[in-house]
């Protein structure tokens, strides 16, 4: 790696950096409920400064349509303006190294393939294998930071990487 990419420290979120993450990707309830032994939850930082994050379920929660498909690598996001320069990457390799640590084998993600296509070919390159041949409607619940919820749908891939 050259230059900026170089500077980019990859660790462990803490509760500590849940106002500065906040400010880099609102809402606060977004990462909140990310600190606990059932995920691992990373940021990525340049010259001290949040660039993005991502977090990594290892237990599979009883509302998921598909709970057998843990770990779940989820929500890998980097600023927009630091896009394409390996943060990504390395967050996501981060989050596969805290599988392994745990003993799992393989590593599943999900993805919104007519949202972000990019994501798609970024997981495919990183060895991740498409599980079914084309997208299938997937229901989500969010809850904001005024607990309001929102329910809906949307259109998904699972993948799989074995470790």
């Amino acid at each position: 790696m050259d230059g900026e990419s170089d500077k980019v420290v990859i660790r462990p979120a803490h509760p500590t950096d849940l106002n500065a993450l906040t400010d880099l990707r609102p809402p606060r309830g977004l990462h909140e409920d990310r600190f606990d032994r059932d995920k691992q939850y990373v940021v990525a930082e340049i010259d001290g400064k949040p660039a993005g994050f991502g977090v990594i379920q290892f237990r599979g929660d009883p509302m998921w349509e598909r709970p057998q498909q843990v770990p779940l690598v989820m929500d890998v996001w980097v600023a927009p303006n630091l896009r394409r320069r390996g943060i990504g990457s390395r967050m996501i390799r981060a989050l596969e190294q805290s599988a392994r640590e745990r003993g799992f084998a393989r590593v599943y993600i999900q993805v919104q393939a007519d949202k972000n296509p990019q994501a798609v070919e970024l997981y495919k390159r990183l060895g991740y294998q498409p599980l079914q041949s084309k997208s299938y409607r997937d229901f989500f619940h969010e809850v904001d930071d005024h607990g309001n919820v929102r329910e809906g749908t949307e259109v998904i891939v699972d993948m799989q990487k074995l470790l």
